[in-house]
């Protein structure tokens, strides 16, 4: 217990840092500690078409939940910037909750790249789209191998 609390705490200061020392356009991605610029960067937008944009923390593996700095892009994420190099998953509840499903909708996945609206999202379940508009809550990303 104090394991994952004490991981949980150091994750948070990482989060915090990179957001603090990050300039505006830079998102940083933390790995073992190392710091590496993503460029194009995370954008999380809460516009269609990347309108009202903020750069996005990035830690590898890592759930993060759109709170603190990130709070007013909760449940209005509608468009959003992936770098290439990253594979993003979206999920409407904190802590990257699913019910592991792939049908259920809770989640989508992305591949990096540009997306300018969630209203039509492929939910990688037999070409199905699904509609995530203002519907993410937290998100992980790991890299795209």
């Amino acid at each position: 217990m104090f394991t994952k609390f004490s991981s949980f705490i150091s994750t948070a200061l990482i989060v915090a840092g990179a957001a603090s020392a990050a300039p505006a356009s830079e998102t940083q991605v933390i790995k073992r500690g190392q710091r590496r610029q993503l460029d194009p960067p995370l954008r999380l937008c809460i516009g269609f078409n990347y309108e009202n944009c903020i750069t996005a923390p990035v830690v590898l593996d890592s759930c993060l939940d759109l709170v603190g700095f990130l709070a007013g892009w909760n449940n209005n994420v509608s468009s959003v910037e992936i770098p290439l190099v990253l594979v993003c998953t979206f999920f409407d509840n904190f802590s990257c909750l699913s019910s592991g499903t792939p049908d259920n909708g809770d989640s989508v996945t992305l591949q990096g790249d540009s997306y300018p609206s969630f209203l039509s999202l492929p939910s990688g379940v037999n070409g199905v789209k699904v509609n995530f508009d203002n519907r993410t809550s937290s998100y992980l990303c790991s890299l795209n191998f």
